[in-house]
């Protein structure tokens, strides 16, 4: 009877989602790309470091909603080092960093959605995966893949790490398309499930 029981509880514990699988990381920091002086991407008299932190601020809202914590490596248009902003991240435990950002290049028939992590990470390289899956499935884009970059704020993060180049601002359709509130609210909810399918 007794081996009995404990052969139950045994079975019930090892059914239950275990806590270091259900939920790997606790905090996300959510990284809006340039600030400031930095003005990143400026095509068409659009600024990157504008829609970044319109963008971050979207996913910050959803990720709050599901419960998560967040931490915002800047909150408003100011200027913040590669090398601070992987230091606001690595002062937490057990949290992924997405950074946010807009692309741009001198053909500007380029187009689509791409996300870097750092070449070697395992973990980045799932939680590009994930969120790059997820990137594209509601609007018409070009899916450009996950790539692996030596990006200074990847390579000084201690956690999982990505950056998400969210469409080309020097391509005049897109560039209209990512200056829209409605696509920065799908590509935030995109970004948002692909943090959770990875969690």
């Amino acid at each position: 009877m007794r081996l009995s029981l404990f052969l139950v509880i045994l079975i019930l514990l090892f059914s239950l989602p275990h806590p270091a699988i259900a939920k790997n990381f606790s905090t996300v920091i959510i990284d809006p790309g340039h600030g400031g002086n930095d003005k990143g991407s400026n095509w068409y008299g659009i600024y990157e470091k504008n829609l970044t932190l319109d963008l971050a601020k979207r996913v910050q809202r959803l990720l709050k909603s599901k419960g998560v914590r967040t931490v915002m490596t800047r909150s408003t248009d100011t200027y913040v080092a590669l090398d601070k902003r992987a230091a606001i991240a690595n002062r937490n435990s057990h949290f992924v960093f997405v950074s946010i950002h807009f692309n741009g290049h001198k053909n500007t028939s380029y187009r689509g959605i791409e996300t870097f992590y750092y070449p070697g990470s395992s973990k980045g390289k799932k939680l590009a995966g994930k969120i790059q899956h997820e990137l594209g499935t509601r609007i018409k884009t070009k899916n450009r893949g996950i790539k692996p970059a030596r990006l200074k704020v990847l390579r000084l993060t201690k956690g999982p790490a990505v950056l998400i180049e969210c469409g080309f601002l020097s391509n005049r359709w897109e560039n209209k398309r990512c200056n829209a509130s409605w696509l920065r609210e799908i590509i935030a909810e995109e970004i948002v499930q692909g943090i959770m399918a990875y969690r």
